[in-house]
Parts: C-alpha cells; structure tokens; sequence
C-alpha cells in the first residue's frame, strides 16, 4: 500500500538522504568551480607577468646591444660621415650577432637614414619616431607588412645628438611558442589593421579560425579574465600598442585540465550518491520491517476488535508498542462491557427494567410470522392526575410496582414492555377472551402502597386476538392502538379488536391529511341557513355552515372532520377559512343591498385566542362592513373548556360590538350558573328538545321553562330543528323570538339563498 506507514518511512529516509546529498554537491561542485576558476585566473596572472619579463628581457637585450653600437666609434664616423654602405653593414653584422630582425637609424628630427625593413614608410617612419619620443615604455611597437615588431631606441652622440639607431625583434610564431614554452598559455597576437584580422597563435587551427569569426572586446578583457575566446579558454588581453587599438596579445589559459576534474569529481558525487541511496534504502527497509511488523500486529488486533472477536494479547512487541498493545486489550474489554450497557439500555426501560417499545417490536417481529396467543396494550386512566397528586417520585415507584405486578401474573407470559409514560405491553402465549383477562389483570390494580397511602388505579386495555396470519409488525400495533382508542371512546375496560376497525382509523387519517389540502383546492364550501324572526315573520340573519365534498370519498359530515380537526390542531385554518369565506360573501351582499348577518361558529380553540376579537373587527373594517355583518355563535362545551379564558374573550366581541349567541343550549353541564355571567345576546335551543315539543309533553315544558328564564334574561331565543308548521304555532305562543330548522329551509348555498330571502321577505311584507 503506498499509503502505508513503511513506505511512508522508507519515503522519508530516502528524501531526507536525497536532499542532504544534493546540498552536499551543490556546495561541493560550486566550491570546486570557483577554486577551479581562481586556480585559472591565477595561472592566468602568472603567465602574463612572464610573457611580460619575456618582453622587457628582450628590450633589455636591445638596450645593451645599442648601447655597444652607439658608442663604437667606427660607427659614429660612418654616421657622421654619412657612410651609408659602412652604416648599412655595421647594422646588419650587429643585428645578426643579437638575432635581431630588423635594424634602423634615424636622424634627429626622426626622418630615415637606414632601414634593414622594405617596404617602410615615411608614415611609418614617423608614427614610430614620434611613439618613439612620446612613450615611457623601454620599447615601441611598429607594424610593417602585417608584422609586429618590439623597437628599442638609442641616442648617437658624437658628443652631440647625431642620430637614433634602433633594433627590433618581430613578434613572431616563434616568440609565441617560446612564451608557450615557458609559461604552458597559449599566446596570440592579434592585428585588426587589417580584414580578415591577422592571428598568430599557438592556438589549433580550428579555434584559430574561431576567434576570428567571434567579437570580442580587447578593452574589457584587459581588466578581467574573460570566456569563451575561445569556448573552454579563459582569455586576458595585453595592448601592445598605448597608442592603437590593433596591437593585441591575447594569453589564453585552458579549463580542459580543471573542466576534467570537476567532471570527474561529479561523477564521484553521483556514485556516492547511488551507493549511499541504495545503502539508505537497505538500512530503511531493516529499520521499518522492526517498526512496522509490532504496527500491523496491533492494526490486525484493532480490526479483530472492531469486529468483535476476542484476539490473542500481543507480546514482545517494543515497549511503547506493547503499552499500546496492552491499552487496546483493556479497551477491548471495556468496549464490549459499554456494547453490552448500551444494548441492554437501548431495549430495556430505565425506570421499570422492562423491555421498551423497541425491543418489544424486534421481539415480536422475528416471530410475527404464525405468532399465536394474545397481545394486549394496557394504558393506566388519568394517570397524569394521580401524578400531580403523589409528585413525581411517587409516580415513578407507582409505575415501578404495576410493572412488578405485570412481571409477576400467573398467566403464560412471554413479553412485558413499558412502551411509553403509562402504556405497557403484554403478549400472552395462548389465547384469552374479554372476562378470562380480566380476572388475569385483577390483582394488578389492587391497592397500592405509596408513601403510607392507598392508591387504586384503573386500567383500559386493547386487545388483539393473535391468529397467525400478521405480516406486519406496524400492523399489528396499529390494531392494538385502534382498540385501546374504542375502549378509550366508549368507557369501557377493554376491546377486542374486530374486523373492520381499521377502516375507520384509516378514513380519519386521510381525512386529517387531506384537510389542509382541500382548502387550498376548494373542496370545502359554505351553507347558509335562515334564521326566522317569527314575531316579525322577516329573515334578517343567516348561520354559516361548512360542507366538504371529498373527491375520494364524497360528502363528509362537519361533525365528523370538525372534531378531527380539533384533535389534530388543525381547526385554527379551518376557523379562519371560514371567517374570511363568511365575511367574503357578506360584503357581496352588502354591495347588492341584502342586509343580512351571518352567524359563524368558533371553537373552543378559537377562544382561547385573545387578539381574535381585534383581528375579526379589523377585517370587517377593511371591507368596510358594519359589525352586525357578523354574528358569533359558542357552544356550551367550548365554553366550559376554560371558562375564565373564554369569558375574558367574549367580553372582548361585546366590546367591539359582535352579535354573541350560545349554541346547543340545554346540552352541556352547568349551563344555567354560567348563563348569567356570559356577556351573550341570544340562546339557542338544542333541536333534541325541539323536535318532539309537539307531542311530548316533558319537551314542551323544558322548552317553554327555557324560554321564560332566557327571557328573563333579556336575552333572545332561537329554536333549532323546526320541522313543521304546528311547532312554529307552539313556539310563537311561547314568546320564542327566531326559528330555524327545515320547516322554513335547509341549509343552502349563497345564491339560492340570496333568492329565499328577497323572495321570503316580499311575501311576508
């Protein structure tokens, strides 16, 4: 793996080496070059100071042997005398006894009396008389027919000045290999007089012909060595001539010899390098295989761990090692004593130390399939209140005890859970009827001792018949579920579950979710039922009622998806759907000059809502709708919910004006105590007293009571569920101010109604 910690190891050996080694040359290879460069440059120096002696030795062999020339007597005569075949042999036989190769005599004011050189001019004359007299140099330097030659002066006196007489040497191939010779540089005399430029060189042919296809500047190479005239050399340069820039020499110095053993010096380096790398690399891989063989013994330890086995301990691994090897031991054991904490805690609950919901599914899962016997879901009734009353503590010991009792039934149990709160779970291994569990869970709520008081509890039970034919574990909780709700509804210990139920249960869950949805479809509508005034015989107000046509399963009743909606919380959108819908169409009315309230019912959630009076008032505002447009009606129940809340909250309609009836009167509990003190306008009768006032005597009487103590009252009465002719007659002689009931008309949509009452009214007139 090349993400392994011995790669990574042998990696870092390997670099670490590399870089040090690179470093180690390129200061090794650099200080060589530049020892090399001062070694050449100091070859360099040394040859040209000999070339320069090689020089002044040769004008100080000139000086002494003019020296001799000018003082022989015979040889001033001639001058004198003007002798020039004397003056012509006497220079030659002198200039051959010194070897040198050229022989002049000029006249004081420097014009030629004898010369051993052709070819020179007065020009020439004259350019070397004057550097002649105007260098400080011991010798002058003459070129003639592309030749340079090394002039040396001296004065003829006899006694006077009577000529100078001159000899020189010609800086010649011979002088360069003799400078050669004893200095190991190459020589060459440059002369750029000419095109091509003249070389002397003991240089090979080829770079001969290089320098001369090359710039180079001669000014610059007088101050420092320089490079590549030619490749390979370093050159320095000596003017010959102070008074031309055409008479050079150039000296130039080898790097072959240096170049050789920096290259040898390199390769050294690289085969050190190589040995070394392979040297580190053997070292690298024995010093990992001792680190890395304890390291995969203890990865394989963690792997075997995390999968749960139990590996063999490590031993003689090194010392850090094996305390790491030792602390996964230990870990090993604490993390199957934590795994097996937190399995028993993840199943168990923590107060009782019975199964939980979740270990009670996975047990009743892996044997649904042909799981016989009973399963029955126990719920404890108001134990929240029995909780308030005993604390919290006690409460808990209560649950604990109950559970003890469960654990201990006679019966062939096989499973007790606590679920949740109060819910408990038993699965019987054979099957047992309403009476048979009864008697079974008898003594489970016989008095309990808690903190020195008796405390009786009562329990509901669903039951669900186990006949091996569940698939489903969500299944068969949803059937326990549907029969503690149906022993729950109807007050009653306990309910077997029977065929059908559920279909019940899933109508109420589609209904509570496509509830939210058909308001936005407009699946749900409004009915409008009159209100008679029969002291008057008008209609002048109307009660709003709400109707859903479900797409799927047609007309559902409003009792049905009201009481839903309460219990889902969803009856706020539906309150306020209506408010808006009712004051929609009222303000419609209005406009067409159909002055008629209508009533719309709030809930008791709606009354716990204190900034509805104010929100209300406001939206009629906005329309600019009176506060009659809107009438509120409050059952008995939504008001003895909280009455405090919901006496604060009518008051507030009353402030701002509403139109505040209680409906359903006659139905609730303590109606008549909190009659007097609810801030309302008019009281509805229930229809169930209505129906029969005209043939039964007891209904006529509560009916007509009812009326003289709302009258009494100030108050208005209105009768619900009029259905014939004869009952409004009754009614009338009781003094009952508005009807509203089939006998006048059903509940009808807005535009039949608008019809009815324009219609009704102009009969009535």
């Amino acid at each position: 793996m090349r993400n392994s910690f011995r790669h990574r190891l042998i990696l870092v050996f390997l670099v670490v080496l590399t870089v040090v080694q690179l470093l180690t040359a390129v200061f090794v290879l650099n200080a060589t070059q530049n020892a090399s460069r001062q070694q050449q440059i100091q070859r360099l120096s040394v040859g040209i100071n000999v070339f320069s002696d090689i020089l002044a030795n040769r004008s100080e062999q000139l000086n002494q042997s003019l020296s001799l020339l000018s003082a022989d007597f015979g040889f001033k005569r001639a001058v004198a005398t003007k002798e020039q075949e004397t003056i012509s042999s006497v220079l030659s036989n002198h200039g051959k006894r010194i070897n040198a190769n050229a022989a002049i005599l000029l006249s004081p004011q420097g014009q030629l009396l004898s010369s051993s050189l052709t070819g020179l001019s007065a020009n020439d004359v004259a350019s070397l008389f004057t550097k002649h007299k105007s260098e400080d140099n011991d010798f002058v330097m003459l070129n003639v027919n592309h030749a340079n030659y090394q002039f040396v002066f001296q004065p003829v006196k006899a006694p006077t000045l009577i000529a100078w007489v001159g000899m020189g040497f010609l800086l010649d191939e011979n002088v360069a290999q003799q400078a050669k010779a004893m200095t190991g540089i190459d020589v060459s005399f440059i002369n750029s007089t000419s095109i091509p430029v003249e070389i002397i060189s003991t240089l090979a042919p080829e770079l001969i012909q290089h320098l001369s296809d090359i710039s180079f500047s001669f000014a610059d190479a007088t101050l420092h060595p320089q490079e590549h005239y030619p490749d390979n050399y370093l050159s320095q340069a000596i003017q010959l001539d102070p008074q031309s820039d055409a008479q050079w020499v150039v000296l130039h110095q080898s790097n072959q010899r240096w170049q050789l053993n920096y290259q040898q010096l390199r390769n050294n380096m690289l085969l050190i390098f190589a040995f070394t790398s392979l040297l580190a690399f053997i070292v690298a891989m024995w010093v990992t295989n001792g680190l890395t063989k304890p390291i995969d013994a203890l990865v394989n330890f963690a792997k075997k761990v995390g999968q749960g086995e139990n590996p063999t301990k490590i031993y003689g691994a090194p010392a850090e090692l094996q305390a790491l090897a030792d602390t996964l031991s230990t870990m090993r054991s604490n993390i199957e004593q934590r795994e097996q904490d937190f399995l028993y805690q993840s199943e168990h609950d923590p107060l009782t130390g019975l199964f939980n919901r979740f270990a009670a599914e996975k047990h009743i899962k892996h044997k649904i399939i042909g799981l016989t016997g009973t399963l029955l879901l126990i719920d404890i009734k108001h134990f929240r209140q029995v909780n308030d009353i005993i604390g919290f503590a006690n409460g808990d010991q209560l649950l604990v005890s109950f559970s003890e009792r469960l654990s201990r039934l006679s019966i062939d149990v096989s499973l007790v859970a606590r679920l949740d709160g109060d819910a408990f779970l038993l699965l019987l291994q054979q099957p047992a009827n309403k009476a048979e569990i009864s008697q079974y869970l008898h003594g489970v709520v016989m008095p309990f001792d808690v903190a020195g008081s008796k405390i009786t509890l009562s329990i509901r039970t669903g039951i669900v018949q186990l006949n091996g034919l569940y698939q489903h574990i969500d299944t068969l909780f949803r059937h326990l579920e549907i029969a503690l709700n149906h022993a729950c509804v109807q007050a009653d210990d306990s309910y077997v579950y029977q065929e059908g139920d559920d279909d019940k249960y899933q109508r109420e869950l589609s209904l509570v979710r496509d509830l939210p949805q058909a308001l936005i479809q407009g699946q749900l509508h409004l009915v409008y039922q009159p209100k008679v005034n029969i002291q008057l015989n008008t209609c002048h107000a109307v009660e709003a009622l709400i109707r859903w046509q479900h797409p799927d399963l047609g007309f559902v009743p409003p009792d049905e998806f009201i009481l839903l909606a309460e219990n889902s919380g969803n009856i706020s959108i539906i309150s306020e759907w209506v408010m808006a819908e009712a004051i929609r169409q009222a303000h419609i009315w209005h406009q067409q000059g159909l002055a008629i309230s209508v009533a719309i019912n709030l809930s008791a959630h709606d009354l716990m809502d204190e900034s509805l009076p104010a929100r209300l008032a406001q939206q009629l505002h906005d329309v600019n709708l009176p506060i009659n447009a809107i009438a509120i009606e409050v059952t008995e129940g939504a008001v003895m919910t909280d009455t405090e809340t919901t006496i604060k909250v009518l008051n507030q309609f009353k402030q701002h004006g509403f139109h505040i009836a209680i409906d359903d009167f006659g139905t609730g509990h303590s109606s008549l105590a909190y009659l007097k003190m609810l801030p309302v306008n008019e009281v509805k009768i229930d229809r169930s007293f209505i129906k029969d006032i005209h043939h039964n005597a007891t209904d006529h009487m509560i009916v007509e009571t009812s009326i003289k103590l709302i009258k009494g009252l100030a108050l208005s009465v209105v009768a619900e569920g009029v259905e014939t002719p004869l009952g409004i007659d009754i009614l009338k002689q009781m003094d009952c101010d508005i009807i509203q009931g089939y006998v006048f008309s059903k509940p009808i949509k807005a535009a039949e109604l608008q019809v009815w009452v324009s219609e009704f009214n102009r009969t009535t007139a």
